[in-house]
């Protein structure tokens, strides 16, 4: 799961904004907000683009971009509530 957030960072680090990042992608802006919303995924072939423009070279910081998992405690503090 994407944290956006952190792609956000990123990219803002790069100087640049969302528009800007999707054009060097070869995405429309459109489908980036599809993309930082959850409702699409980015391919693999995007993952490494995106490591490329934006310079990002530690895995660590890949998997916490790219691979984050929603918190565990937020989701069972819900559950717990309407249960």
């Amino acid at each position: 799961m994407l944290n956006a957030n952190l792609l956000r960072g990123a990219i803002a680090r790069a100087g640049m904004n969302q528009y800007e990042f999707a054009v060097k992608l070869g995405i429309t802006p459109n489908t980036l907000t599809s993309k930082l919303m959850g409702r699409t995924s980015f391919t693999l072939d995007e993952v490494d683009k995106t490591c490329e423009i934006l310079a990002i070279t530690d895995n660590s910081e890949k998997c916490d971009i790219f691979l984050s998992t929603p918190s565990l405690i937020r989701d069972k503090g819900e559950s717990e509530e309407t249960a």
